[in-house]
C-alpha cells in the first residue's frame, strides 16, 4: 500500500466572496493533482472544535498520493493562479503532512484532527501512548503524526506544533471515544504539559 501525503488547511475567513471564488475554482486543482476532499467543514459546518481556543477556523483535509504530490500541487502555477482569488481574504495555516500505510475507513468517517505543541515533550509522550492503546478495539487509527520537525509549513505563522489525525468510522463513533472517562482524564492530565487544539470533522463518504 502506499503511503499517502495530507494537506491540511485551516482559515480565518476575513471576505466570504473572495473565500467562495476560491473554493469554487480550487476543486479542479486538487483533482488536477490527484487531490481529493478527505473532509471540509467549519463551525456549523461539519467541524466542531473539542479542546482548545481555535473556536472560528474553518478546515480541510485534502488526500493526495503522496507528499511529493502535494508539493506538486502547492507549487503548481494553476495553483497559485487560484490562489490569487483568496489574497486579503482571510488568514491560513496551511501544512504538508506524511500519511500513515493505511486510509480513511469507507462509509462516512470522521477525523479527530489535534494541533499541539508540548511543553514537556517527554511528558508528552507517555499520553501519546496511552492515547494510541486508547484508540486500540475501537476500529481507530492514525492516518497522519508528524512532530514538529516532520511537519511541513507551507503557509502561515504557526511554528513548532504537532499534527496528529485519527480516522474513525463514524462520527458517533468518534463522541463516544471523547467522552469516555478515561479519555477524558487523559486529556486533563495532558493539557498540563501541552497546548491542544482538537477538531472533529466530518469526512467525505467513501466507497
Amino acid at each position: 500500500m502506499s503511503q499517502p501525503g495530507y494537506l491540511l488547511f485551516l482559515g480565518h475567513s476575513l471576505d466570504m466572496e473572495k473565500m467562495g471564488r476560491y473554493s469554487a475554482a480550487v476543486s479542479a486543482v486538487y483533482k488536477q493533482y490527484g487531490g481529493t476532499y478527505a473532509g471540509i467543514g467549519g463551525p456549523g459546518r461539519g467541524t466542531e472544535l473539542l479542546e482548545g481556543a481555535w473556536f472560528d477556523h474553518s478546515i480541510i483535509l485534502a488526500r493526495f498520493p503522496s507528499s511529493e504530490d502535494v508539493e506538486k500541487f502547492w507549487h503548481s502555477p494553476e495553483y497559485a493562479k487560484v490562489r490569487e482569488l483568496r489574497k486579503g481574504g482571510g488568514v491560513f495555516q496551511v501544512f504538508s503532512l506524511k500519511g500513515e500505510n493505511r486510509e480513511p475507513p469507507d462509509g462516512q468517517p470522521a477525523f479527530l484532527i489535534s494541533i499541539y505543541r508540548p511543553f514537556d515533550a517527554a511528558a508528552y509522550a507517555a499520553f501519546a501512548k496511552a492515547e494510541a492503546e486508547k484508540i486500540k478495539g475501537r476500529d481507530m487509527y492514525y492516518i497522519a503524526q508528524a512532530d514538529e520537525r516532520h511537519v511541513e509549513r507551507l503557509e502561515g505563522d504557526l511554528i513548532s506544533f504537532c499534527i496528529s489525525i485519527i480516522a474513525c468510522p463514524t462520527q458517533p463513533s468518534a463522541t463516544v471515544l471523547w467522552n469516555d472517562q478515561s479519555y477524558t482524564q487523559l486529556r486533563k492530565d495532558r493539557a498540563q504539559v501541552a497546548g491542544v487544539n482538537t477538531f472533529l470533522m466530518a469526512g467525505m463518504a467513501r466507497k
